[in-house]
């Protein structure tokens, strides 16, 4: 079956027209937030005051919306390379890296008594797809994200609040001040 007949039938989309549909439904609900903060100054600035301090109560939210997008992006990628890799561990199976270690009697087992012996460097080939062989995981990528999330996770956390948890926080407070101030007649 060729690739043209699983892709389905796409409409030609005019990107000058979506992009302007797009900045158009956003300065429309921008407007409609400053109309609502016109008829509602003290509750704008009360939910502005709780941003700014705790600015998470509205980044959580994003950055979890964030990876979810990503994913989605990133799912027909995941689905093209998935067959490579199952392919490759069937490969690794049948040289004998198997879920209990290297299997006896196998090229692996023979490969390494040839060449390691009883010592596989810890940052060998064969150590590698001793790990893969061994690994309960279909995606070696998420068995990688795994083991390194935890130390990069927290390192992103806190540069992300580093760089955008001020920011956030300072620019609501303006927001607030701009609010009351437009509300009490200090500008027109």
């Amino acid at each position: 079956m060729s690739q043209e007949a699983l892709l389905p039938d796409l409409p030609n989309v005019d990107w000058s027209k979506l992009w302007d549909a797009i900045l158009t439904s956003l300065i429309h609900a921008l407007t409609e937030v400053n109309n609502w903060s016109i008829r509602h100054p003290y509750v704008a600035a009360g939910a502005l005051i709780c941003i700014s301090a705790n600015p998470d109560v509205l980044l959580t939210p994003l950055r979890l919306a964030g990876r979810t997008t990503l994913y989605i992006c990133l799912l027909p990628l995941r689905l093209i390379l998935w067959p490579l890799k199952l392919f490759g561990r069937f490969t690794l199976y049948i040289l004998g890296f198997r879920r209990c270690g290297v299997a006896r009697d196998s090229l692996a087992s023979q490969y390494q008594s040839h060449i390691y012996g009883g010592y596989v460097p810890q940052d060998s080939t064969f150590a590698r797809f001793q790990s893969y062989g061994a690994a309960d995981y279909y995606d070696d990528m998420e068995a990688l994200r795994l083991a390194n999330a935890e130390y990069e996770n927290i390192n992103q956390q806190a540069a992300s609040k580093r760089a955008v948890g001020p920011g956030v926080s300072w620019l609501s407070a303006i927001g607030a001040v701009l609010v009351l101030s437009r509300t009490w007649g200090w500008w027109n």
